[in-house]
């Protein structure tokens, strides 16, 4: 197994201060159904004029460039928000690189016509070093045509995905998959299209509950008589194996799952990050779900409130089309209103004390005997995905016994004894799964109970003031843990996570004798279990060091280590 390969993002350096990113979109994503590229710009948010005219400026030179490249189809759109903007092209399959070449040179060309202040390549120069790298990366073949586009839109006519990177192409999904090398895709008149066909598609996106409702999906595939091929956060697993390991929640992963021939049935969490740098890696799947929308990643691309997330979010929708169906958590205004402005075939799904079903749900032991209500929500959700999948009677009998194996839904909601200590692991990484992590588990006895806290480096600082305010707010948290995440600093200084929670908490009025800095989750560990005695629970946040955690834990139990004698070395 592997790292995650980095998808090459093109922003070494731009040749105005002004642009803050550009990329490729190879796929569906949140402004357009196909392919292009993007270019982010900030922009003065009191200018309103100029502004308009830089972007009027854009998208005429947008349209002049594509024109002498011969991009009949190409247009244009733009997202605007406070301090910048997103601007889109749609491009040809062969030419995304050269579409950020475009959208790049276009924008040097309107603050030339707008402000004067840096002179741009002109006119012929511009167009024909441009026009270079356009043919530099088309693929073409001996006898001039462009078997890659070909191929994309007799896939587009024939309704098959498409799933490609910088090597090779693939049509068609899973055990109807053909795949060629970017540089050997045959005429179109020469593919045995009979072999080629899409298997069954889930895409699960959502701030919170991903990764449990594409495993538990997964396990009632399985159960259904399919070979599951699925991602998420962990990795990726083709049948019963893990064959990759990493955060796998994004375009690399899906398409490890859909080119593999074995695969009958594919379950994919599609995350945020993923969707608004690369778009979608497929055109269609049966069935898309949105499992929860909260205030999270604020600022990153633009998106600023809930109701630019819940476009990005329903941007899977745009792969189930009116063929598919959108299963949705329907308890979320701001989700709800989105949905209604979509067509096709929608489920929401909203827990209900009246709903008789709910109490099947809470006897799901991942759902802690129903205390556990964002289980309850996410064996919902899976619920109602399988039901669109007619996976039958088996699969549903595999969902009520979810969880009762650790390896069900590994680090997220594991009870574990040791020591005369109750030690539960979860992944929670956000104020919402840190809330629904204490309240899942306030029904379990405990003497005292300790919380270790920590978070990615990409959230701001409120963002880490909220992940506090939300286990202090709890009211029945003793010990307070704040730890790095040595792996996911992503551009914060060592130590600066912590010291940010460990300064919220003292805000929020815990004393300093409850309070203790980590420097890695296996510290963080270490030091709860130093702490506990008897009776105890301890809730663990785990995100990067999760197997040495549990090697520990293992160790423990196999040493009949009991609590409040010192921990081995």
């Amino acid at each position: 197994m592997s790292r995650p390969p980095r998808e090459p993002d093109l922003e070494p350096g731009f040749a105005s201060p002004t642009i803050v990113a550009s990329r490729r979109l190879m796929g569906p994503n949140l402004q357009h159904a196909g392919l292009g590229a993007v270019l982010d710009v900030s922009l003065d948010d009191i200018a309103t004029e100029r502004n308009a005219a830089l972007l009027s400026a854009w998208h005429s030179r947008v349209r002049t460039i594509a024109a002498a490249l011969d991009w009949p189809d190409a247009h244009t759109t733009q997202r605007l928000y406070a301090g910048g903007a997103s601007l889109f092209l749609s491009a040809p399959i062969d030419q995304l690189m050269t579409a950020t070449e475009v959208t790049e040179s276009a924008w040097l060309f309107a603050e030339f016509a707008v402000f004067g202040t840096q002179q741009p390549d002109e006119g012929a120069h511009d167009l024909a070093a441009i026009s270079a790298v356009s043919v530099a990366e088309m693929q073409r073949a001996p006898d001039g045509s462009r078997p890659v586009v070909d191929l994309w839109f007799e896939a587009a006519r024939r309704r098959l995905n498409v799933t490609f990177d910088e090597a090779s192409i693939t049509v068609g999904t899973g055990a109807g998959a053909l795949e060629w090398p970017l540089d050997a895709v045959p005429s179109i008149d020469t593919i045995n299209w009979s072999a080629v066909r899409d298997i069954p598609i889930v895409l699960v996106t959502g701030s919170n509950g991903k990764t449990t409702v594409v495993r538990m999906v997964a396990a009632m595939a399985r159960a259904a008589g399919h070979t599951v091929g699925y991602t998420c956060t962990d990795g990726v697993w083709i049948g019963d194996a893990q064959v990759e390991a990493g955060d796998y929640s994004g375009p690399a992963g899906a398409r490890r799952v859909l080119r593999d021939p074995s695969v009958t049935l594919a379950v994919l969490e599609t995350a945020r990050g993923g969707i608004l740098r690369r778009g979608l890696a497929l055109q269609h799947a049966a069935v898309a779900a949105v499992v929860t929308i909260s205030a999270d990643h604020f600022g990153e691309y633009g998106i600023t409130d809930l109701a630019a997330l819940a476009d990005v979010k329903l941007v899977v929708a745009r792969a189930v089309g009116e063929r598919g169906t959108l299963v949705y958590n329907a308890s979320i205004p701001v989700l709800e209103a989105a949905v209604r402005r979509r067509p096709g075939r929608s489920v929401g799904v909203v827990l209900s004390d009246d709903d008789p079903t709910q109490a099947d749900l809470a006897q799901i032991p991942a759902t802690l005997g129903g205390t556990a209500t964002h289980n309850l929500l996410n064996a919902a959700i899976a619920r109602a995905i399988a039901h669109e999948l007619a996976l039958g009677p088996a699969a549903f009998d595999a969902l009520q016994r979810f969880g009762a194996q650790p390896g069900d839904n590994m680090g997220r909601l594991m009870v574990r004894e040791v020591g005369g200590v109750t030690v539960v692991i979860d992944y929670a990484h956000n104020p919402q799964s840190v809330a629904a992590l204490i309240h899942a588990t306030s029904g379990l006895r405990a003497t005292r109970r300790a919380i270790a806290l920590g978070t990615g480096g990409d959230r701001d600082d409120q963002a880490l003031f909220e992940i506090a305010k939300a286990a202090v707010d709890s009211g029945i948290i003793d010990l307070f843990i704040a730890k790095e995440m040595p792996r996911f600093l992503r551009g914060r200084a060592a130590g600066t996570i912590s010291d940010v929670l460990l300064s919220a908490l003292r805000s929020l009025g815990v004393a300093e004798e409850r309070l203790i800095g980590s420097a890695s989750d296996l510290d963080a560990v270490r030091a709860a279990l130093a702490w506990a005695r008897h009776g105890d629970l301890l809730l663990l946040g785990v995100h990067d060091q999760r197997d040495a955690v549990l090697a520990l834990i293992d160790a423990l139990a196999a040493a009949d280590w009991q609590a409040g004698t010192p921990l081995p070395r």
